[in-house]
């Protein structure tokens, strides 16, 4: 048998020892997890901080930049939404330009189609979302739906006039009641929600958010919107408790929002849905993109300002220490701790349903991990 190799160290025990470099398999290895894992969020590396800031500078000051690495980057400007909005500051290709705008006013047509489908089988419906990005417009048409009765009608007619496609849904949408399918002819999907919620704990009357909505015209179309206050709420509810991130437009959107929205009204909607903590954490992660990008914008730093009188101190901030990266993953323990919160609040009210779906949240958000683990990345099948 032949002998062991035995390396320098223990031929001569007090020898320094020349650390090989990796082999090129390793090396490409570990480049190969560390860009899944910058995909995901899971590491916020300097190089992505440093582009996701570039990208913010010039959205937020309207201010043109050059970039180095253009694919990088127009792959960035589609996860955050803003592609359309960046198109003249960081001359982006005319194709992807091009197919930008195909696919708004595809979203749109879709929209007219099932608004006027709906009208006519008297579902009532408002828009949630969906065009609170223009002239960026995502890739899914989402409708409150708030009647269980109407939901299911409305889910019955798609299946069996428009034979769509059903969309596999999380262990948690299928608790909510929602429902997601394509149409034929359309790239975007089509959602429609019974309430804004992730687990079925409680926020909001979507019964009440669909007897404020009004109608206004967008880019030369009727769309059913809901009261700016509440399109304010919901955002909040879907980047704190069911998207659990920030993207650029989220930023974007909500500056423009506060312009015309109504700050009594959305202190008491963000306090009747006992998120005061999370409405603090939400302005503040925004507040660090803001101050690193110079930004100083008077309306939002006065509802900062009263919501800080309203809902105390920021509890949280150890936690946002990071690097500001593009789209802002919101820290896994900051998410538990704001369920928890709502939770004993609803508690205290003896909303003990919503508060035992708040209580929910942290086994689900690890077997979420470990699903998408399991998977090998991606979206886990349960959040």
């Amino acid at each position: 048998m032949g002998a062991p190799s035995i390396g320098a160290a223990e031929w001569f025990p007090g020898s320094a020892v020349i650390a090989q470099p990796p082999s090129r398999d390793k090396q490409v290895h570990r480049l190969v997890k560390l860009n899944f894992l910058e995909e995901i969020g899971g590491v916020k590396t300097a190089r992505r901080e440093a582009e996701s800031l570039l990208l913010a500078k010039a959205l937020l000051n309207n201010k043109r930049v050059s970039v180095k690495d253009e694919a990088r980057m127009l792959k960035l400007v589609k996860k955050n939404k803003v592609l359309l909005r960046a198109a003249n500051l960081l001359f982006l290709p005319q194709e992807s330009i091009d197919e930008a705008k195909k696919d708004a006013a595809e979203a749109f047509d879709l929209y007219d189609e099932m608004s006027e489908f709906f009208a006519k089988r008297e579902v009532d419906f408002v828009a949630i979302k969906s065009f609170d990005s223009l002239p960026d417009i995502g890739h899914d048409i989402d409708l409150l739906v708030p009647s269980a009765t109407q939901l299911s009608k409305a889910e019955n007619i798609l299946l069996n006039e428009y034979k769509v496609k059903p969309q596999g849904l999380t262990h948690c949408d299928r608790l909510l009641g929602k429902f997601s399918c394509f149409l034929p002819g359309y790239k975007h999907d089509f959602e429609l929600y019974p309430t804004i919620s992730q687990l079925g704990e409680v926020h909001l009357d979507p019964v009440e958010v669909l007897r404020s909505r009004r109608k206004i015209m967008l880019e030369g179309r009727e769309v059913w919107m809901t009261s700016d206050s509440d399109r304010v709420l919901i955002r909040v509810i879907h980047a704190m408790f069911r998207h659990n991130f920030l993207k650029l437009s989220d930023i974007l959107d909500f500056l423009k929002l506060i312009e015309t929205a109504n700050r009594d009204e959305v202190l008491q909607k963000i306090d009747n849905a006992r998120i005061g903590d999370a409405f603090i954490f939400y302005l503040a992660s925004m507040d660090r993109f803001l101050k690193s990008c110079q930004v100083e914008n008077s309306r939002f730093l006065d509802l900062q300002k009263l919501a800080e009188v309203r809902f105390g101190r920021d509890r949280l901030s150890f936690l946002r220490r990071d690097r500001l990266v593009l789209p802002y993953r919101i820290p896994t323990v900051a998410i538990i701790l704001l369920f928890l919160l709502k939770g004993a609040r609803e508690a205290a009210q003896k909303r003990w349903r919503s508060s035992l779906s708040c209580l929910a949240a942290p086994s689900l958000i690890i077997l979420d991990f470990l699903s998408a683990a399991v998977r090998a990345g991606g979206r886990g099948g349960v959040w």
